[in-house]
C-alpha cells in the first residue's frame, strides 16, 4: 500500500508541477519575453525548467505562505535544487496566485545558518530528514514571510 501512496502522490506532484509549468510559460509568452523549455538533461541535471533569455529558472508549484520546503539534498542524496544551476527558484504560492522569483544563491546563503537536524516536518528552521526510512533527502521549511526580504519579483497570475 505504502508505494501506491508514493506512485499516486507522485503523478499528483507531476501533474500539478506541469500545470504551474505552463501557466509560467504561457504568462511569461504573453508579455512577449523569450522563454524557452530548458532540455530534459538540464531539468534534471542543472534543475532547470526554463530559460528565460539565458536566465535559468525552476519552478515550484503549489507552495503556500506558510509552507515553503527548499530542497539542499534529494531523496539520492544528490545536490538538490539549492544547489542546482538554475539562477531562479520561482515558487507559485497559492494564496498569492502569484509567482514569486528568488535567486537560488540567495535562499541557499539563507538556509546556510541553520544546523539543527529534525525527524519533525512540522518544524521550521531545521533540516528535516528521512534517513530512517532510507531517504538521503535534506530540506528544510520555511515560511513566505520568513524569505520575503531575498524576492526579486512577484508576478501575479489571477485572472480577475
Amino acid at each position: 500500500m505504502q508505494s501506491n501512496i508514493t506512485n499516486n502522490r507522485r503523478k499528483y506532484s507531476w501533474r500539478e508541477g506541469n500545470k504551474a509549468e505552463d501557466i509560467f510559460y504561457n504568462l511569461i509568452k504573453s508579455m512577449g519575453v523569450d522563454i524557452t523549455k530548458s532540455s530534459k538533461k538540464d531539468d534534471i541535471f542543472k534543475h532547470i525548467d526554463f530559460y528565460i533569455g539565458n536566465i535559468g529558472v525552476d519552478i515550484k508549484s503549489r507552495r503556500h505562505l506558510d509552507c515553503i520546503w527548499l530542497e539542499e539534498t534529494n531523496v539520492n542524496g544528490e545536490d538538490g535544487w539549492l544547489k542546482g544551476e538554475s539562477d531562479y527558484i520561482v515558487f507559485d504560492v497559492v494564496e498569492l496566485k502569484s509567482f514569486c522569483f528568488f535567486k537560488r544563491k540567495d535562499l541557499l546563503n539563507y538556509v546556510s545558518r541553520f544546523t539543527e537536524t529534525t525527524t519533525d516536518k512540522s518544524s521550521y528552521f531545521k533540516w528535516y530528514t528521512r534517513s530512517d526510512w532510507g531517504r538521503k533527502d535534506r530540506i528544510i521549511k520555511v515560511r513566505h514571510k520568513d524569505i520575503k526580504h531575498l524576492e526579486a519579483k512577484q508576478l501575479s497570475y489571477a485572472t480577475t
